[in-house]
């Protein structure tokens, strides 16, 4: 249920936010201002019980072992998935239709979280965030990915590119530890880039949608 839960949870937090207030001063954003206007998305397990629910996720996990040709239809779990079908059915509820319209909410969810306020291209901005570090020169970051909430990229998925900006500093910053939290005013650029993180078990890249030309980098109070 984990993933019908995230994609739900990320499909609310997309929805975007009102207008920024202007000012001469850098201003002073939220995550939230970083997100285009949206309709509300839909979803299509509105009135589904969790027991339900499960049943649809244990389908996914089915259906995506199937498509890497990892399941075949003579396989016990192949069999397993005929049986939810049938006991979801008797329950009134169609699960490849449902599971239709979950994908096309996987895609509207993903096509959204690459989207940019193009307002914000230019302006100069404060910006409250957890600092990941990319590149060091000596004990200090000159290159920094800034993202919302703790333990962002590293945990699957990461952020949509919308929710994660790049930074780069005038002056190297010591960071303290690794997501440390900080404010960062500087000139906002919306440039998508993808940049390479290193985990200890390998390397990913990870999208941003923004860019932050950081000329002051402060520990994060509020």
């Amino acid at each position: 249920m984990r993933r019908l839960l995230w994609i739900l949870s990320l499909s609310l937090f997309l929805l975007g936010a009102g207008p920024l207030a202007a000012a001469d001063a850098p201003s002073t954003l939220k995550w939230d201002d970083l997100l285009p206007p949206e309709e509300p998305l839909e979803s299509p397990f509105d009135g589904l019980t969790d027991e339900q629910l499960g049943d649809l996720e244990s389908l996914l996990g089915i259906r995506d072992l199937e498509r890497q040709g990892l399941v075949s239809p003579v396989d016990s779990v192949a069999e397993e998935a005929i049986e939810t079908r049938h006991r979801l059915k008797s329950q009134g509820v169609d699960a490849d239709a449902i599971l239709a319209k979950y994908d096309a909410l996987e895609r509207e969810v993903a096509r959204r979280g690459k989207l940019a306020v193009a307002q914000l291209d230019g302006k100069e901005v404060r910006l409250p965030g957890y600092a990941l570090p990319l590149e060091h020169k000596g004990t200090a970051v000159k290159e920094m990915l800034l993202v919302p909430y703790l333990g962002a990229c590293i945990h699957v998925p990461p952020p949509p590119a919308n929710q994660t900006v790049y930074v780069t500093l005038a002056e190297p910053y010591t960071v303290g530890e690794l997501y440390e939290p900080v404010w960062i005013t500087g000139r906002m650029s919306v440039k998508p880039t993808n940049k390479s993180l290193t985990y200890v078990d390998g390397s990913a890249g990870v999208d941003a949608a923004y860019t932050l030309q950081g000329i002051k980098v402060e520990p994060y109070k509020e």
